[in-house]
């Protein structure tokens, strides 16, 4: 057998062998992406309801920085908390902006 192709099938064996190896380290990093960052909830004083400041409910789907979910209700995102997808649309933390009016 010459060497060229023995070279391609390591080659080719290697990469499988590769992308085997990469299954449970994307898996993990999956899992991690969908989880709450809590360090940064804690230092934003977030909570899942939403004070009334003035006659105004600062909510987090109100906030210039909410990333809404899939529907009005589901959880969202915010910009400021990258990362984390749980965020309660009712909810609220210090760093709540209002958005800018809808026309």
């Amino acid at each position: 057998m010459n060497n060229s192709k023995i070279n391609a099938r390591r080659n080719v064996l290697k990469q499988i062998s590769l992308g085997l190896a990469s299954i449970p380290v994307i898996a993990i990093a999956g899992n991690a992406h969908a989880a709450k960052s809590d360090a940064l909830r804690t230092a934003l004083k977030y909570v899942d309801k939403a004070p009334t400041v003035a006659g105004v409910t600062q909510r987090c789907d109100g906030c210039m920085q909410w990333v809404p979910g899939k529907t009005a209700k589901d959880l969202g995102g915010c910009k400021i908390i990258p990362g984390d997808t749980e965020i309660n649309p009712a909810g609220h933390c210090t760093a709540w902006v209002a958005a800018p009016a809808k026309k």
